[in-house]
């Protein structure tokens, strides 16, 4: 019988760090728009890439996460932005 990957729980224990891998236009201000969603919530941010074209850079966002609807909730908050283009 084969295990259906999708079907399981994922053990994550909280608190724990978590990371984003977030996308955007290279003329965004990537400070910026962590500090519109994030607020003073502690972080950690750091340049990872930048596309073959230059249009795009990729980020690493490291935060502390509570539970597993604090990190849902972060997700979604980031994601509203426009000037996010994809989120990992």
């Amino acid at each position: 019988m084969k295990d259906d990957i999708n079907s399981k729980e994922l053990a994550i224990e909280y608190p724990c760090m978590w990371r984003y891998k977030i996308i955007v236009s290279s003329a965004s201000d990537m400070q910026a728009l962590l500090k519109e969603v994030l607020k003073s919530r502690e972080h950690s941010v750091k340049f990872s890439h930048k596309s073959k074209e230059g249009g795009y850079k990729s980020y690493n966002l490291d935060i502390l996460v509570f539970d597993s609807e604090d990190r849902e909730a972060l997700f979604e908050a980031l994601k509203t932005k426009s000037e996010i283009k994809f989120i990992l």
